[in-house]
């Protein structure tokens, strides 16, 4: 993944770039946060159950992502839906693989959106060849192009959730992110920077900004983490080709549950062979929990997933433990 992120950054031009680094930001602050639409149903939605490939245009690109959409759906009731962010290299089709996500969908009843992280080659204007390993998410602190060349992600999220809305019946007040790795960096920048839209969200190897983070509300986090992490290091630093320094996992939930006002005890939530979790407690309101899951011993994978490599835990299931997680804490 390190030479992944070498690559992409050095295939991006120095002419692409729209800001100054300020060193520390969360990669600027994004477009003003749009409204969001209130609904308690839907009227002509054609779109039904299945696996979508829909594309939208943001800044002057054709932008694609994946939605699978349960068996069971009504398009004229609004249903729950999780944006789910795949790591650096990686693309919506092997991260639909590697969560279980959309099996999960299947029984528990929501939708999942699976954006497409820019390339290298699209950034500066070409074509990204097969298999290419270059794609990415602007996190401000990560990584490779798409955080070199200042994309605007968050404005392709705004498109996105504008365009999803004319498709499928989307609930906006249980509307969740996660991601993994980069993906999950991205999603604590939405936590941030788009709090009135997503009701909580749950980063799997991807830590929160320094500095510079503002949500319009609390947010309730669930982070997950392994301590043998190579690639983003539990502890901290700054490892990132091209990137920022960045903060441990345990201060990356202890920054949020002092922005959720959790005033009470941290205490044990799961517990199973090499994984733990614990929630700070007494926020405001008190679904706003700041979490962290730890698996000892654990590297760079998707806690759970029977394909990822690095030979995940199997004690510990991100894609249950983010939708039980999400399932109980809907935006006020």
């Amino acid at each position: 993944m390190i030479l992944a992120l070498v690559l992409g950054a050095l295939g991006c031009s120095s002419s692409t770039a729209s800001r100054p680094e300020v060193p520390g930001d969360t990669g600027g602050p994004g477009p003003e946060e749009p409204s969001v639409p209130e609904r308690t149903s839907c009227t002509g939605l054609s779109e039904g159950p299945g696996t979508h490939e829909w594309t939208v245009t943001h800044d002057g690109r054709a932008r694609t992502y994946r939605v699978h959409v349960p068996p069971g759906y009504d398009a004229t009731k609004p249903m729950p839906t999780v944006l789910a962010f795949h790591g650096f290299g990686s693309n919506p089709e092997q991260f639909e693989v590697q969560t279980g996500l959309s099996t999960l969908a299947d029984t528990a009843g929501f939708l999942v959106v699976y954006p497409r992280g820019l390339s290298a080659a699209e950034l500066n204007g070409g074509t990204s060849p097969p298999r290419d390993n270059t794609r990415g998410w602007n996190a401000g602190a990560c990584c490779g192009s798409a955080q070199v060349s200042n994309s605007d992600d968050v404005g392709f999220v705004d498109a996105l959730l504008t365009d999803l809305d004319t498709r499928v019946c989307v609930d906006p007040r249980r509307t969740f992110a996660t991601g993994f790795s980069n993906g999950g960096f991205f999603s604590y920048r939405l936590a941030c920077e788009r709090a009135g839209r997503f009701a909580a969200v749950a980063p799997v190897s991807g830590m929160s900004p320094q500095s510079g983070c503002s949500p319009s509300r609390p947010v309730p986090v669930l982070h997950i983490h392994g301590t043998a992490d190579t690639v983003i290091l539990y502890a901290g630093g700054n490892n990132i080709p091209f990137g920022r320094a960045y903060p441990s996992a345990e201060d990356s939930v202890r920054s949020w549950a002092e922005r959720d006002g959790c005033g009470g005890p941290v205490v044990e939530t799961y517990r199973q062979g090499d994984s733990t979790c614990s929630a700070f407690t007494g926020c405001s309101p008190e679904t706003a929990t700041a979490s962290l899951c730890t698996v000892q011993g654990g590297g760079h994978t998707w806690p759970g997933s029977p394909v990822s490599a690095g030979n995940p835990t199997q004690d510990l299931n991100a894609t249950l433990e983010a939708w039980r997680f999400f399932q109980t804490r809907p935006r006020p």
